[in-house]
């Protein structure tokens, strides 16, 4: 699962729903001042109109956030309708998380995407039967406008849009490749941009002999490129998915053990090799991170856990299932993705093994290509300051 962050910032986590974390992206309130600027662009700037603009500013801005909540509802109510897994949800500019490529089958994978440019569709069509009600008036037209907006643009066939995971979904079907599932919509996505760029310039210019207002061509450059960056994400990561689709999970798998979070350092030392690492598992006996035997300092060592000097795992994604004989591209994508050092890897015979960076950069260079993640050291530094590689 490769998941690409709001280009504004952090998400806030702000709820949970269910095993579901809810985030609110950072982009909000750099929207409301382009909203604002864009109205004030062609007026007078007096105190009346200034009030009056921010005034439908807000109106449209809480109505744009109102469209986005249901667009991701769209999403989650079919996933769990599907009982395929929700992956946290952050409200943003563009509508949520782009998440490519999908753990679970290209059916289900194109019923949740279309669920939530649905979702809007339909929202729009209520809010248009709806609209001689008195208190909805004044914000019938900009609900309307922004639901079926959300809609036309998330129907786009390109990533990100949902209609470019439909087309990953469908090359991923027919090719039984999720690495070119992902190229073509990225690529799909990248004439997508050029395509919407053509229309927005050349449709006035052709109809009124005027290019847009420059206020105009500002913010749709700024969302093509924001919009350009994550397929240019994307298709690095194609490149890295073409090395390590062929890379087989035991030819990197380093087979390890587990131990309690409670057992003592001395006890570990005495049992394992130093320099060598281990899992470490909490009460319920999960994976809550790696013990390179040797670490945490020379003194103590009767007193102090494994849980006292392991390397804390990133988050639950940090273990992933993986056939021996299958490739190593989805795993490698959850390891450089995190930044993380190392990851667990629950094998189909049920015991656990590790994949560590270092040898995965190590195996895509020896590849002779460019295209390989960054390098990055893997040395693991005790509380003395002496490093210890794995």
């Amino acid at each position: 699962m490769i998941m690409l962050t709001s280009p504004a910032g952090t998400p806030f986590r702000v709820a949970r729903l269910g095993k579901v974390q809810i985030s609110v992206g950072q982009s909000w309130p750099y929207l409301l001042i382009v909203l604002l600027l864009v109205l004030l662009s062609d007026r007078e700037l007096t105190a009346a109109t200034l009030t009056q603009d921010a005034r439908t500013a807000l109106l449209w801005w809480v109505c744009l956030m109102a469209a986005v909540v249901i667009h991701e509802l769209g999403h989650l109510l079919m996933s769990l309708a599907l009982r395929v897994p929700a992956h946290p949800v952050v409200l943003d500019v563009w509508a949520g998380h782009v998440h490519s490529p999908v753990p679970y089958g290209p059916g289900r994978t194109m019923l949740v995407a279309v669920a939530g440019p649905l979702a809007n569709l339909l929202t729009a069509l209520l809010s248009y039967n709806i609209r001689e009600v008195a208190a909805w008036s004044s914000a019938v037209v900009p609900f309307m406008v922004l639901n079926l907006g959300m809609f036309m643009y998330h129907v786009l066939p390109g990533l990100p849009q949902d209609g470019g995971v439909v087309v990953n979904a469908v090359v991923k079907w027919v090719t039984q490749s999720e690495t070119s599932g992902m190229e073509v919509g990225a690529w799909a996505g990248r004439f997508v941009i050029l395509g919407a760029a053509v229309v927005f310039l050349g449709g006035p210019l052709v109809m009124t002999r005027h290019l847009p207002r420059l206020i105009d061509m500002v913010w749709v450059a700024v969302l093509a490129w924001l919009l350009w960056r994550t397929t240019t994400a994307l298709l690095k990561v194609v490149r890295r998915r073409h090395l390590t689709d062929q890379i087989l999970t035991r030819s990197i798998l380093r087979p390890t053990e587990t131990v309690p979070r409670h057992t003592r350092l001395d006890i570990t030392d005495a049992t394992y090799a130093r320099g060598c690492a281990v899992i470490v598992l909490d009460d319920q006996q999960e994976p809550i991170g790696v013990l390179v035997i040797g670490s945490g300092g020379p003194l103590r060592r009767d007193v102090l856990t494994a849980g006292d000097a392991m390397l804390p795992a990133p988050g639950p994604g940090w273990v992933t299932d993986a056939v021996l004989d299958d490739d190593i591209s989805d795993a490698a994508d959850t390891l450089v993705a995190s930044g993380y050092p190392v990851m667990a890897v629950r094998t189909d015979g049920g015991r656990y093994g590790l994949v560590w960076r270092k040898d995965l950069d190590r195996e895509i260079g020896r590849r002779n290509s460019v295209f390989g993640p960054q390098r990055a050291s893997l040395g693991l530094r005790h509380a003395d300051g002496t490093g210890s590689q794995p």
